[in-house]
């Protein structure tokens, strides 16, 4: 199998100069230099503290990715449950505690990665098995919504966009009008914050709802 593309992103230069070295030793991972960033498979992230600018360069990473699932591994001090939620929305796969975690820890997560597995600490396991249970019993399910913020006719019309209809022909498949399905499409656009109906099928993908 082929070793997965991998891109490191760190604060300062010593630090990703050090881990570049690293993995390149290692030998289990095809590292891209700094400027493919948008060409990676994963992206190991480090920080100290997760905040409002790791987040931001998550998601300007993924919005500059060639590829549909950009995935992450973060390696940093501390990350909230707030953070932690976000973080997975923007596909980290993986998160290892700076201070008690290593190398190892690191390239464990990586490879997992490429086998669609991921690598928390159980700590973190528990805190977003709690919150995705309250988001579904408190939130979603009052308003018809599943885990991911997809209506049941949202998930139908994806998945025929997904298989190369037009919106024509997913009317006709669906028995609703042309102008009910882009109204369906904008509504959905909108409420995720995304930019067109092809980056929510992208998103409906990575979520695993189609």
């Amino acid at each position: 199998m082929r070793p997965p593309a991998l891109t490191v992103v760190a604060s300062d230069p010593i630090t990703r100069d050090g881990v570049c070295s690293w993995f390149r030793a290692s030998g289990l991972v095809r590292l891209l230099p700094p400027g493919a960033v948008a060409d990676a498979d994963v992206t190991v992230l480090f920080a100290h503290q997760v905040a409002e600018d790791t987040l931001a360069t998550m998601r300007q990473l993924v919005q500059q990715a060639a590829k549909p699932a950009m995935k992450f591994v973060l390696v940093a001090d501390h990350i909230s449950e707030v953070e932690l939620m976000r973080a997975v929305r923007y596909g980290l796969v993986g998160f290892v505690p700076r201070s008690r975690g290593c190398m190892d820890q690191v390239l464990q997560a990586v490879l997992r990665s490429r086998e669609g597995g991921v690598q928390f600490p159980d700590v973190l396991v528990k805190s977003l098995i709690d919150q995705m249970r309250s988001l579904q019993e408190d939130v979603l399910e009052p308003h018809g919504l599943n885990v991911a913020g997809f209506k049941d006719r949202e998930v139908e019309v994806l998945k025929l966009l997904a298989e190369g209809m037009d919106t024509a022909a997913v009317a006709r498949q669906l028995n609703y009008s042309q102008r009910t399905i882009k109204n369906i499409l904008a509504g959905l656009v909108l409420r995720l914050g995304l930019r067109n109906r092809t980056q929510a099928i992208v998103y409906a993908m990575r979520a695993g709802v189609i």
